[in-house]
């Protein structure tokens, strides 16, 4: 699989990621701590000394891109990985831009008090599920990244058709959820909707490649 351009673009964001944290470093008081957990009403209830606490997120996002990358050279059957390399491709970057927005979110969080990170980090997976709905109808079959179902594994038809099912879900997943964190919907309320719009696509597209599986055979 050809990831040279995407794990570029990817590499610059961990990159831009970790200046971002340099710029905080800088500026922040010598005695300033980084939060690192939140409480369901988005109150930060975990704290680090900020040299720790800003090199944490590109440390973690570098690690994470790594695995990424190197993972399609472990799957048994890489014709489909190779038709699905756009795709694959633009989730790296997709994830890649989310340890940025992550990064600046808590750096602001350090200068301002009232900087509300939860919010601006569900707004930002809310964009990120857009993202990858509308491309998820185009992955191909593959044992290593979709809709893994015996259904889907079986049958290529049943594959794609489910795939563009859930993507189509997992598009309005996303609209709800970053509405919702611009709404300024409550974020003990928001952390239900982050749950039900990551599972819910999911889930109906198990049920969705059963139901059109027994179909197929029954036709």
């Amino acid at each position: 699989m050809n990831l040279r351009r995407p794990l570029m673009l990817a590499g610059v964001l961990i990159a831009a990621t970790a200046v971002v944290g340099v710029w905080a470093f800088r500026i922040l008081p010598p005695d300033a701590t980084i939060p690192v957990h939140f409480s369901v009403h988005g109150d930060a209830d975990g704290f680090m000394p900020k040299g720790l606490g800003l090199s944490l997120l590109p440390a973690i996002g570098l690690g994470v891109i790594a695995i990424l990358a190197y993972a399609p050279r472990l799957a048994p059957n890489k014709a489909g990985l190779e038709q699905s390399a756009g795709v694959y491709g633009v989730v790296l970057i997709g994830i890649a831009a989310m340890f940025l927005v992550a990064e600046g979110a808590v750096a602001m969080r350090a200068m301002d008090p009232d900087f509300d990170v939860i919010r601006w980090l569900f707004l930002a997976i809310g964009v990120l599920f857009v993202l990858v709905g509308n491309l998820l109808g185009k992955l191909r079959h593959n044992v290593l990244i979709g809709i893994r179902t015996p259904w889907t594994l079986k049958d290529k038809r049943v594959w794609d058709r489910t795939h563009r099912f859930t993507g189509r879900l997992m598009v309005m997943a996303g609209v709800v959820l970053a509405a919702a964190a611009a709404m300024g919907v409550a974020h003990d309320l928001l952390i239900w909707v982050l749950i039900a719009c990551a599972a819910a696509p999911g889930f109906a597209g198990f049920i969705y490649s059963g139901a059109i599986s027994r179909g197929a055979r029954a036709g």
